[in-house]
């Protein structure tokens, strides 16, 4: 039990700097020259008030200076990475630290990352930046070249073509029939980007699951905010959940 509670602590340490990619990406701030800062009053923040999950639930969701609010997605990434990296510490440990682990580990780690700052770039400004999807597709070829990944190298392209192929064909299908987009270019490279970790299999259970999701939530958004039924909403979320809910329950999805 500690050793879960230790990983899952660590992880979410992991999920903290992910905000913080995700945020400086997003802006394009400097990563390394300024320490983390309230970006409505740009003052800097003590180290105790920059504590994960906890600091957010005792400021109350607000600045302590100027008393502006703090993005909920600050504690939902930090809880969420303790919960998706310490499933993948357990998924992949097979009771050795050996050379295959390490390989798979540091593969899904960077892999399981990028969905994770995808997502919330794409919630916060609709957004998925190239860094985390279409850049990261050569490296999904190389660790399946190399043996790090599940996937075989053939695989490992072929997801990468189909899960750009798909998305690009039904968005210009849709375009070319509505005259408005469907499908955004940085949803077609991410699901490019999980195509070259998990292989066409993975598109097609990402997809679906993404789809799915996607449509319930996005249909109960609508309703329970009275929005336009074109409002636009995030799909890169949905087609992370996709991988993720494929990666660690694949052989016990009925479809």
């Amino acid at each position: 039990m500690l050793d879960i509670i230790f990983l899952f602590i660590l992880f979410v340490c992991w999920g903290s700097f992910l905000n913080v990619v995700a945020y400086r990406t997003t802006y394009d701030k400097p990563f390394f020259t300024k320490r983390s800062y309230c970006p409505s009053c740009q003052h800097t923040i003590f180290w105790y008030d920059n504590i994960p999950i906890i600091s957010w639930f005792l400021l109350k969701g607000k600045c302590r200076f100027c008393k502006n609010s703090i993005s909920i997605l600050y504690p939902f990434i930090e809880v969420l990475s303790g919960i998706i990296f310490t499933l993948l510490f357990f998924n992949l440990f097979d009771g050795s630290y050996n050379i295959l682990f390490f390989k798979q580990f540091f593969n899904f780690l960077i892999f399981f990352s990028a969905l994770i700052v995808a997502t919330r770039t794409d919630f916060q400004e609709m957004v998925i930046p190239q860094l985390f999807s279409l850049w990261l597709m050569p490296v999904g070829f190389l660790t399946a070249f190399l043996g790090f990944s599940r996937i075989t190298f053939f695989e490992s392209l072929l997801g990468g073509f189909v899960g750009y192929g798909v998305l690009w064909s039904i968005g210009t299908i849709f375009e070319f029939f509505t005259k408005r987009e469907g499908v955004g270019q940085g949803d077609m490279e991410l699901l490019g980007m999980i195509g070259a970790f998990l292989g066409p299999i993975g598109v097609w259970f990402s997809l679906m699951l993404g789809s799915i999701s996607g449509f319930v939530i996005g249909v109960s958004y609508i309703l329970i905010t009275k929005k336009d039924r074109y409002a636009k909403i995030p799909f890169g979320p949905f087609l992370a959940l996709g991988a993720v809910l494929h990666f660690f329950l694949q052989g016990q999805i009925p479809f």
